[in-house]
């Protein structure tokens, strides 16, 4: 069984149930046999300071021999590396091609050492992780000696984490080899990132002759005229358009963000008007500034607050009210036209930044089906975008086409506003999990309150590469399904399908993938199990005047109000609405997982020069906005 990404990693089969066994010892120890007793009489902290020693001097000589590598890694090993080897997120696959990169670019690492302030719980950088213990017939543990890794260079500053396992290998150094490697930078020396102990001073104490108030320069620094341009034109104002506006900036580049809504935050106040957040605080905290105060679920006004607030006390430059009509690259200045107009004046400006980043949104615009007849329903069809409250429907009856977070939120809205029926109409099994007690697993001693710091626990989310993701994501769903058995069985009684995700994987595993097909449950669940929203499981056929035909051939009668709760397009087809075939022809798709195991065009380079994606949920948003926020000033820098 290979451990290397291939279908069954980056696109694995859906499954019905949970993964019901622990993690196959082969898909640790390869062809290695495990060596536990090694880590059981020894002293974990004494094997790991003696590995990365030696580790260290093997990384020295590489240049000159690459072959004294192997010893310290197994035919499966995967370096993950998001930017400090080379300025892209990639994953080096087996011994060869990590050899092969770290003779072009060891240099831009250098010397490891254990990160003793990382992680609060394991004060000496290390710590073993025991996933499994030893099985009741003798299989081996899975286990590994976890290092907290930091490295600074001339170049820059990173950090990281390797996973250590035991096996019985004389060539082995202290019988260890690297499973995992992971590398992330942080910041290039050159251009420190001005937060924290490195904030700018502000105050310019002393004579300062025709001194300008803070005020005054704000409103010069948003005045783009003549030679004054932004860097980056970030064209939509949500969070993924505020943090890599907030990154750049910390690192001292000029940016806007083009936003067509009045406020900030309107793209969350518009929604339906009993969304909240499903993730908890912990996992949703934004670069820079957070509240200790916010609610562990915050709802979308709240959240709009906020967002409106972020980005009024980080001074980012923006523009709202105003729409992005249209663009045009300059190959030979590195250059682009952006025309924009103001929504509510019609005046129009051009702009000329060196690079546009996309951040309307990772899933695109609405998907908004056409099924046969519509044009007879005598009711209400809407798209769940445009969905606002169950309120506008007491007394009514109502269906929702569809089956994962939107469909169920609208669906109990629906229900807990008076409405008279509501039915859900499921066209394929959804992955649920509750937020009692699929989230907590899920988030357990990462994103909670006894997890480490915001920047560790984002290391330990995406410091693995795609086969060790899919197998922890199989054992984290494993448990979460077993604590959400009586709310599986219940649904499954109702007539609601569900699934386990891709190859198990669970939530994140589509979230990966599709960015859809899923549910976290915040109350629907039990109102379908009681019967209050019905279930039915099929796809339409037609609308007739008063409700809609089945293909099972049944009918849905005497409907007021359909929503399509139906997704949307890839984010690829939003640029070209925006910017037109020139431009989107040269785009990759963007999202699900590339041959390596990492995201395929968002947040890296996406097919044209100087365009670039930004999306995802919160989390996502706060580590990836640094990631590329350094890809630019690389590649403005020259580095």
């Amino acid at each position: 069984m290979s451990v290397f990404p291939g279908i069954d990693e980056i696109a694995p089969a859906y499954m019905d149930e949970a993964f019901d066994k622990n993690i196959p010892q082969e898909r640790i120890y390869g062809q290695s046999k495990p060596d536990p007793e090694n880590i059981k009489h020894h002293d974990v902290n004494a094997l790991a300071t003696g590995w990365l020693a030696e580790f260290n001097n093997a990384l020295a000589d590489v240049k000159a021999d690459p072959a004294g590598l192997d010893k310290f890694l197994l035919p499966h090993t995967i370096w993950k590396d998001h930017l400090s080897l080379q300025l892209d997120l990639r994953d080096f696959i087996g011994p060869d091609k990590i050899k092969d990169q770290l003779v072009k670019s060891v240099d831009k690492i250098g010397h490891f050492e254990l990160d003793k302030q990382a992680d609060y719980r394991y004060p000496t950088g290390v710590a073993l992780q025991t996933i499994h213990p030893e099985g009741p017939h003798g299989e081996a543990p899975i286990e590994w000696i976890f290092l907290y890794l930091k490295y600074a260079t001339d170049y820059g500053i990173g950090r990281g984490s390797i996973k250590l396992i035991s096996v019985k290998d004389e060539a082995a150094p202290i019988g260890l080899k690297a499973l995992s490697i992971y590398t992330v930078l942080d910041e290039f020396t050159k251009v420190p990132e001005r937060a924290g102990k490195k904030r700018p001073l502000g105050a310019n104490h002393g004579e300062n002759v025709a001194r300008k108030t803070w005020l005054e320069k704000r409103q010069e620094e948003q005045d783009y005229k003549g030679e004054h341009q932004p860097l980056c034109v970030i064209v939509g104002g949500g969070q993924g358009g505020l943090t890599i506006a907030a990154r750049m900036k910390a690192f001292g580049y000029n940016t806007l963000v083009v936003e067509s809504n009045n406020r900030i935050g309107d793209n969350w106040r518009k929604r339906y008007k009993f969304l909240s957040l499903h993730d908890p605080f912990y996992y949703h905290k934004l670069p820079y500034i957070h509240s200790d105060m916010s609610p562990m679920y915050s709802s979308k006004d709240q959240f709009a607050e906020f967002l409106e607030c972020y980005a009024k006390m980080l001074e980012l430059n923006v523009w709202t009210n105003t729409t992005v009509t249209g663009a045009e690259f300059d190959e030979s200045k590195g250059e682009w036209e952006v025309t924009v107009k103001n929504n509510s004046t019609s005046d129009v400006k051009k702009l000329h930044p060196k690079h546009v980043v996309f951040c309307t949104g990772h899933s695109g615009e609405p998907n908004v089906p056409k099924f046969p007849d519509e044009d007879k329903f005598q009711g209400e069809i809407v798209h769940s975008s445009k969905h606002t409250s169950g309120a506008n429907y007491e007394g009514k009856r109502a269906l929702v086409i569809g089956a994962c977070n939107s469909a169920h939120d609208i669906a109990q809205d629906f229900y807990e506003q008076g409405i008279k029926e509501v039915t859900m109409l499921q066209r394929s099994s959804t992955c649920v999990i509750s937020s009692h007690f699929g989230v907590k697993i899920n988030c357990r001693d990462v994103f909670d309150e006894n997890g480490p710091d915001i920047d560790t626990a984002d290391l330990l989310l995406h410091n693995n590469p795609i086969y060790l993701t899919n197998l922890l994501m199989q054992q984290q769903y494993r448990e979460s399904s077993k604590a959400d058995a009586s709310m599986l069985e219940g649904l499954k009684k109702a007539g609601f399908q569900t699934n386990a995700g891709m190859g198990g994987t669970g939530l994140f595993g589509l979230y990966y993938r599709r960015g859809s097909g899923y549910y976290i449950d915040v109350g629907c669940s039990k109102l379908i199990i009681d019967g209050k929203v019905k279930v039915k499981h099929s796809t339409v056929k037609r609308f007739t005047e008063t409700g809609v035909e089945l293909n099972d051939g049944s009918v849905i009668d005497n409907l007021d109000i359909v929503v399509k709760a139906t997704g949307y397009s890839n984010m690829k087809d939003t640029a070209r609405d925006v910017f037109g075939h020139k431009v989107s022809d040269k785009l990759n798709p963007v999202w699900n997982l590339d041959e390596e195991g990492e995201f395929r065009s968002i947040w890296r380079p996406s097919g044209h020069p100087n365009f670039w994606f930004m999306g995802g949920n919160l989390a996502m948003a706060r580590y990836y906005s640094k990631r590329l926020a350094l890809q630019i000033i690389g590649q403005e820098e020259g580095f």
